[in-house]
């Protein structure tokens, strides 16, 4: 076994993904809802989530992680200009020395800075590949106004390009059916988690990801439907019973 398979593992909890993703701070004005970070991670890691995603900064402000895996964000935009297009914001050795298990990039396709983060992607898989760090990258279709305008094919190349490029694992979004996602998942070369998205009804957010997990995907990696729920330790605990027992 590598030092990328070895990484993964701390990533997983019994073969599956429970990522809880709290890089929106950078992103968004208005999140009240991380005020007591320490609190709001100290549930989420004692309540079942196999790994979270920080950026570089927040990694001080963490309690010990115990069998939660640390992913490091190296991409970043506000939501006052151009979201659209996320830059690096941290290297994959600054993340190594902050004791990351892996790294996540943010690349966002169809746009006029499409470009810029695919040359960003590729320099960034090429260190993830010489020190054994996996890839964790978050693929989506958005145009220049940072619009969500994916249709399943493009969901599917988006998979093969984050393939292409060295990602160990792709994170895409959430609003295909079964029917649709499951044979784009069949034909992946690489694992596959689903994002969660807007914030939704709690039993529509539990049917979905129940839903989700028959496709043959990872896992999934749900952040505002986690920490934005009324009670996230009681979310947690039944995220973990639906997609542990998948």
């Amino acid at each position: 076994m590598n030092g990328k398979a070895i990484r993964i593992n701390r990533l997983l909890h019994n073969g599956k993904m429970l990522c809880v993703p709290l890089d929106h701070g950078i992103t968004i004005s208005d999140i009240s809802h991380l005020a007591e970070f320490k609190n709001t991670v100290s549930k989420i890691i004692e309540n079942g989530a196999s790994s979270i995603v920080v950026h570089k900064g927040m990694v001080r402000f963490l309690p010990p992680l115990n069998n939660t895996g640390l992913i490091v964000h190296l991409s970043a935009s506000t939501e006052k200009y151009k979201p659209v297009y996320k830059i690096i914001v941290c290297e994959v050795t600054e993340a190594i020395s902050l004791g990351a298990d892996a790294v996540s990039i943010h690349i966002n396709l169809g746009n006029e800075y499409e470009k810029l983060m695919l040359a960003d992607f590729a320099r960034i898989s090429k260190d993830c590949q010489t020190f054994g760090i996996p890839l964790f990258v978050m693929m989506y279709i958005r145009n220049n106004e940072n619009e969500d305008v994916s249709d399943i094919v493009s969901e599917k190349h988006s998979i093969r390009i984050a393939s292409e490029l060295g990602a160990d694992i792709v994170k895409i979004g959430a609003k295909w059916n079964l029917d649709e996602l499951k044979p784009v998942i069949k034909d992946a070369l690489i694992p596959v988690v689903v994002a969660g998205g807007d914030v939704l009804d709690t039993k529509e957010f539990y049917a979905l990801t129940s839903e989700l997990m028959k496709s043959g995907i990872l896992g999934v990696s749900f952040g505002r439907n986690v920490f934005m729920s009324e009670n996230p330790e009681e979310t947690m605990k039944n995220l973990a019973n639906i997609i542990y027992n998948a």
